[in-house]
């Protein structure tokens, strides 16, 4: 009987042993980096796209876009060539391409002039203009000389001609600021500088300012005003320019029915182009006063042989464009039509002169391409006569990324390719034939102004999802989950064999946005990501942009599960914030909502409701538009009983702010009525604003509720007012954001006393400019308005190139700022290390400084008198961060990190040891060690061993957002701003997982071999056991 004990016992565990590993765990291992996060690198939405060919024929497309970067696409597939990063505020304002040379204007006041190379992206040369007082808002322009590799540029307030590797100008005059120049033309000898003058008493009407300018001396020649109504830029002037016959302004003024044309350097004469000239067509009155005009090629220098322009119009209620051309017959300049389309709907474009294909075209063949989007994308590329030389349609749906908005026309290996721009900030390269983009870069999230994450449904047995299916009710009691659950053991057991005993294979589901789907399943997925993992590791980041975009990718692999765009009337929804309202409950048909608030182009609040997982819109599919301003969003601790949706406020501005709430139902408004405390809340960091006000929502009588609509909100009394010292100004203001779990409420001392820590959610973080310089830091209660604690760093520099940066965790507040040196022999409080540099200040409160002492109240009251008490540290900063944030777990068990953005590109994440303000500024004595201080050093490491982001320089990060797995080891990390990185990380270490290197087939292998040899012992037991009785 023994002997069949132990063998019984022995197969169970067998059995039970080979069934828990029969599917992969997952885990994390140093070795992973690269396979347990990903990474996108992006440019931005490209405000000017020129295709260039290079001298072996080979093509590219070199860009400047909205984030203020200049970069090279390979035209093949759209994949980042190189890319050059210019500062956050140094905006691009021109890109020109001559031969293999890239030149860039950057930068406003103070102005930038750099030449590239075009192929590698290696600056060759550049020139810095300090800034100037007579400076105009918006002048600026650059070109390259004729036959010469100098160049000419506005810069600041002056004119300069710099040579390559320039230590000064070859010569700089001075425009006086006399008005804001926008364009240079560049002939053989002479250059002409246009621009918008300034208006005067004397001269109060619009007018064109031209400069001529020597360029061998730098001198004027002449300067005058061409009386013109119409200003650089507008859509009824164009300015030509042409190699062999002059520089050229065609313009229409206001009531006009005749196109006037002006050459440059020429103040006299000025002639006159009639309609019936340029379409070759009778319009009436009424048509020809709504017609306009377009630059048709990306960089008109590059064509300026033969220069051409777009003019629109309606004729019959259709309409209609024809490209023109300035040519030259018989000694006579001469506009001709060179073709005309329907233009309903449509965006032309030119091919750009540099981009002709390599069968060699002449330039009386230059392509134009016009793209209609008036149900889906239909394109045909135009030569020289009526007839498409090529043409291509796709699928598409203006929800998804917003409607096309611009278009470029390039060619590889003689094939025309079209380059299609979207509101959403979606680029995608169409071919002839092709139903399916060539390529597609979405650059939307380069402007994310907020996200969350979703927690996805774990997965669950077929037999579940059958009976889900088939009649849920089974699913109700946990008896009948249970006997699922083995039925579906069973028949997993009985398909074990099959699969190779479950030991070398994973998961096989898969997501969209995979390697085997198509570049057009990839764009626009049709299948969105439903279901999770057991770890909780893939969940859903969801994405609000500036843009109208809202997108959802998984966490685990980048992949997009839906994109959704918002617009108001046609124009993009600028999206505030994002929130997850409800969610979705396991084995249930109620979807987790998304609420998206953002604001119209006339500031109103506008709040659209999806379905999280799907991104659809509920409701009747539309967006809400509220009657109102908003200058703050929060979520309420409400819930709408009806449809379980946590309730969001929206506090409007101005003397006496008002708060709505949204669901804007009865219901909800009762809800909201029916909290056991009142609501208070603040207004934020107003621009400007010298004083933090706090408010209490009031609540009205029950007609009023009952009543209850959208444009309905609370009225407000505000409840106390903190007004800074005289002369400083806000800055910034800090809270905490979305749940805080704590799962310690003190610290043990080394001698097993307890400090207890003072946990105020209430606590807002202000900074302020103060008038003598320097900042101030304010620790204010929201509900009371008691101010907890300042301090003040007088040597701190706070602006657009050294922002202040703040973080909270619990009790602790974490920030940053740029310091320039500190006198000798300060004492202020908070005096930080006297070098310059970005200091990183920590602030620990505790509730008193002597241990075992807290206060003993059952709950938390911010009208407690009792003060915190403080205590702070500072350390030097390695690199300046452009990002702060704190890893989160889901007990908050284990340890945290404080996360960096750095501005070189590194996600740098730090543990909560090195940010105790308690580390010893000696040698630590034996309590100090016992618990775990380590002794203080002024300068935070920079160790490449915790650097999340590994390799992989991500640019430009301006958020960082953690959340919580379902191990709490483990916590999932995201950084977003121009570029997107997702990681996961384990602060203590993985505690609770299987390490990678564990052998799953040595313990199959090991527990089958202890149950043979309990076969083949146990008759050798027995028979021993049997002749030692009857001995």
């Amino acid at each position: 009987m023994l002997g069949g004990h132990s063998l019984t016992h022995a197969a169970l565990v067998a059995v039970l042993a080979v069934s828990s590993f029969s599917t992969t765990v997952q885990g994390l291992f140093p070795d992973e980096a690269g396979r347990i996060d990903w990474y996108r690198a992006q440019i931005g939405v490209p405000k000017l796209i020129v295709p260039h060919t290079q001298e072996d024929r080979s093509t590219s497309i070199l860009t400047i876009t909205d984030r203020n970067v200049l970069a090279s696409l390979n035209p093949d597939n759209g994949e980042i060539a190189w890319r050059q990063l210019f500062g956050a505020t140094e905006r691009i304002n021109a890109l020109k391409v001559r031969g293999s040379l890239a030149l860039t204007h950057s930068g406003g006041n103070e102005t930038h002039v750099r030449v590239w190379d075009a192929q590698s992206g290696a600056l060759a040369w550049g020139y810095s203009q300090p800034p100037s007082p007579s400076y105009k808002a918006d002048s600026g322009a650059v070109e390259f000389l004729r036959k010469s590799q100098d160049v000419l540029a506005i810069v600041g307030d002056s004119l300069v001609r710099l040579a390559p590797n320039p230590s000064k100008p070859v010569w700089e005059l001075a425009l006086n600021g006399t008005a804001s120049y926008k364009r240079l033309v560049v002939q053989d000898s002479v250059a002409y500088i246009i621009g918008d003058a300034v208006l005067t008493k004397k001269h109060p009407k619009r007018r064109l300012h031209v400069v001529e300018v020597s360029l061998k001396t730098g001198l004027v020649k002449q300067q005058y005003d061409v009386n013109t109504e119409r200003s650089l830029g507008s859509s009824s002037s164009v300015v030509l320019e042409s190699k062999e016959y002059g520089g050229y302004i065609l313009w229409r003024d206001d009531k006009n029915i005749v196109w006037s044309i002006h050459r440059l350097g020429m103040q006299e004469p000025m002639w006159d182009v009639y309609h019936a000239k340029l379409v070759q067509s009778e319009l009436m009155p009424l048509d020809m006063l709504t017609s306009t005009l377009g630059e048709l090629d990306a960089d008109p220098g590059l064509i300026a042989d033969k220069p051409r322009f777009t003019l629109s119009y309606t004729k019959d209620n259709k309409a209609k464009t024809v490209v023109v051309e300035m040519t030259h017959t018989n000694d006579k300049l001469e506009l001709r039509k060179v073709v005309g389309f329907r233009s309903d709907n449509a965006i032309v474009a030119g091919s750009g002169g540099a981009t002709l294909p390599s069968s060699g075209a002449s330039q009386a063949e230059r392509a134009v391409v016009a793209v209609r989007t008036s149900g889906g994308i239909s394109w045909r590329v135009y030569g020289s006569n009526k007839t498409p030389t090529h043409s291509g349609e796709l699928a598409y749906d203006a929800a998804t990324y917003g409607p096309v908005t611009a278009a470029s026309l390039y060619y590889v290996g003689g094939e025309p390719r079209v380059l299609i721009q979207t509101t959403g900030g979606l680029v995608a390269a169409l071919a002839p034939g092709s139903s399916v983009p060539v390529w597609f870069r979405d650059e939307s999230l380069t402007h994310a102004t907020d996200m969350t994450f979703l927690d996805l449904p774990a997965p669950a047995s077929s037999a579940e999802h059958a009976a889900k299916a088939t009649d849920p009710s089974v699913l109700a009691s946990p008896v009948t989950r249970y006997v699922l659950r083995w039925v579906e053991t069973a028949k997993s057991l009985a398909a074990w064999p099959a699969s190779g005993f479950g030991l070398f294979g994973g998961s096989s589901s898969t997501e969209p946005g995979s390697s085997s789907q198509s570049t057009l399943e990839e764009l626009v997925p049709t299948t969105p990501l439903t279901e999770g993992d057991h770890f909780g590791f893939r969940k859903l980041s969801i994405f609000g942009t500036s843009t109208g975009m809202v997108a959802a990718l998984s966490t685990q692999s980048g992949a997009r599960s839906w994109t959704r765009y918002l617009a108001d009337n046609g124009t993009a929804v600028a999206i505030d914030r994002v929130f997850i309202t409800r969610r979705s409950q396991p084995l249930t048909s109620t979807p987790s909502l998304l609420t998206v608030v953002g604001r119209n182009t006339h500031g109103d609040a506008v709040v659209a409701v999806l379905d999280a997982l799907t991104g659809e819109i509920l409701g009747d599919g539309s967006i809400h538009v509220l009657p109102f301003k908003y200058v703050k969003v929060f979520e309420l601790p409400a819930t709408e009983k009806a449809t379980e949706q946590q309730l969001l406020g929206l506090a409007t501005g101005g003397s006496e702010p008002r708060l709505a709430i949204w669901p804007a139902t009865a219901d909800a408004a009762r809800a909201f009525c029916a909290l056991p405390e009142s609501v208070f809340f603040d207004l934020g960091a107003l621009a400007g604003s010298s004083q933090l006000s706090g408010y209490r929502a009031e609540c009205p009588a029950e007609a009023e509720l009952g009543a209850w609509s959208e444009s309905s909100a609370f009225s407000t009394g505000r409840e106390w007012a903190f007004d800074l010292p005289e002369g400083e100004v806000l800055l910034a203001a800090s809270e905490y954001r979305g749940a805080q779990t704590t799962a310690l409420l003190g610290r043990v001392l080394g001698d097993r006393s307890v400090l207890y820590k003072y946990i105020n959610p209430h606590l807002v973080t202000l900074a302020s400019r103060r008038a003598a310089g320097g900042i101030a830091i304010y620790f204010v209660d929201r509900v009371s308005g008691r101010l907890l604690y300042s301090a003040v760093h007088e040597t701190a520099s706070v602006g657009d190139k050294q922002p202040f940066l703040a973080t909270q965790s619990e009790n602790r507040v974490i920030y940053q700022f740029w310091q320039d040196s500190t006198p000798e022999g300060s004492s202020a409080e908070g005096a930080q290390p006297r070098s310059k540099g970005y200091v990183t200040v920590v602030a620990e409160m505790l509730e008193s400084d002597k241990p075992d002492t807290r206060d003993e109240s059952k709950a938390f009251s911010s009208f407690d008198l009792k003060m915190p008490h403080v205590i702070t540290t500072a350390f030097m900063a390695p690199e300046p961060a452009t990002a702060l944030g704190v890893t989160r777990t889901g007990s908050q068990i284990t340890t945290r990190d404080v996360l960096f953005g750095l501005s070189s590109g590194k996600l740098l994440s730090l543990p909560d040891q090195l940010f105790d303000p308690r580390r010893p500024k000696k040698s630590p004595t034996k309590d100090e060690q016992a618990e775990g201080l380590m002794p203080y050093m002024p300068s935070l490491p920079l160790d490449p061993k915790r650097v999340l982001s590994h390799a992989n320089v991500v640019a430009g990060i301006a958020h960082i957002k953690s959340a919580p797995t379902h191990l709490e080891s483990t916590s999932l990390v995201a950084s977003y701003g121009l570029d997107l990185f997702f990681t996961r990380t384990s602060p203590s270490g993985t505690f609770d997982q299987l390490s990678p290197s564990f052998s799953k087939v040595n313990l199959v292998v090991t527990t089958l071999a202890l149950v043979v040899g309990c076969l083949l012992g146990g008759p050798m037991v027995r028979r021993k056991l049997t002749n030692q009785a009857w001995a």
